[in-house]
């Protein structure tokens, strides 16, 4: 038998290590801490879910998982840091619906959808209406009738031009013929100082940061905008209700890792994320605070996340929005 040339031995061997290198290299992961990037400022929803998530992982892998809230932009500026980073397991994004509407509507996105690889769905939460008590409402029907008695006086408090929060604000006053003015903050906690002060009258806010201001009697809630009655507010109706099923809308949340990421990493994090958010102390957890666990793996988080982005997409049309 001939032997074979040296040369191509060894091509041989330096192949077999390759091979072998990927799975060695998913198996050596995490060999030091993991970063978890949430573009929006402490104390929202993805900031809650990333900090309730990550204790699990770090337990699970025995690497500590570093939340870092890098807020701006509505959310492009730790987006698209993320989209820069290697795609090596140690730069995570958790992020929401905001992500495909970015790409929707900015003209210059600091990223693109198909910058990232989806890793598991971690959660979903309503959106509740809530009014400072200066208003004279007490009820949805009473609010409407205000504010078309008095076309103008009504601003909102909008997470940032083209964010979820503005688009949402904005179809709301299109479909129930009201005028609503817009103003702008770089997050919740901002805007919520204004709301509670009169400076703004409204907000459609996220269940977990709307709950502990309507529970201590500082807020009004008007309506919710799941499908159903929101169980930590029984007693309000949902949009849908209200006359308004065009407002039938939930918030999300997932994580997200560079594009090129190691299949047997995004797997190992899927399987440990899903098995996170199914347990029944998050779960409780996720409860006390408006939110939902959505533990869903990649390919059925990705369909929703485009029938998701489709429904942002018509909204945008529908109301002429575009930024520069």
């Amino acid at each position: 038998m001939t032997s074979l040339p040296r040369r191509f031995t060894l091509c041989l061997i330096l192949l077999a290590g390759c091979l072998h290198a990927a799975p060695l290299f998913a198996q050596a992961w995490p060999a030091k801490p993991v970063r978890i990037i949430v573009p929006y400022p402490p104390g929202g929803g993805a900031d809650q879910m990333a900090r309730l998530v990550a204790p699990k992982l770090a337990a699970v892998f025995g690497q500590p998982f570093v939340v870092e809230n890098q807020s701006g932009a509505a959310t492009m500026i730790g987006t698209g840091m993320v989209a820069r980073a290697a795609p090596d397991g140690y730069t995570l994004l958790v992020s929401g619906n905001v992500l495909p509407v970015n790409v929707l509507i900015s003209k210059t996105p600091s990223y693109k959808v198909s910058d990232f690889v989806l890793v598991a769905g971690i959660g979903s939460y309503p959106y509740v209406l809530t009014m400072n008590p200066g208003v004279p409402a007490n009820t949805f029907a009473e609010f409407i009738d205000y504010a078309k008695k008095n076309p103008g006086k009504l601003n909102a408090v909008s997470l940032g031009p083209g964010g979820v929060t503005h688009l949402l604000t904005e179809r709301f006053a299109s479909v129930a013929g009201i005028q609503i003015t817009s103003i702008h903050y770089r997050g919740a906690a901002p805007g919520l100082l204004d709301l509670l002060s009169g400076q703004v009258q409204i907000f459609l806010d996220a269940a977990n940061t709307a709950l502990p201001q309507v529970r201590a009697g500082k807020l009004r809630a008007l309506a919710v905008s799941s499908e159903n009655r929101f169980a930590l507010l029984p007693d309000l109706p949902t949009l849908k209700e209200a006359g308004l099923p065009a407002m039938t809308q939930n918030g999300w949340f997932a994580m997200f890792a560079p594009v090129g990421t190691p299949k047997a990493i995004v797997d190992r994090l899927n399987a440990e994320i899903i098995k996170a958010v199914s347990g029944i102390d998050v779960d409780a957890q996720f409860g006390q605070r408006g939110l939902a666990p959505m533990p869903l793996a990649p390919e059925p988080f990705a369909a929703f996340m485009k029938e998701d982005a489709a429904r942002w997409e018509q909204t945008l049309r529908t109301l002429n929005i575009t930024l520069e």
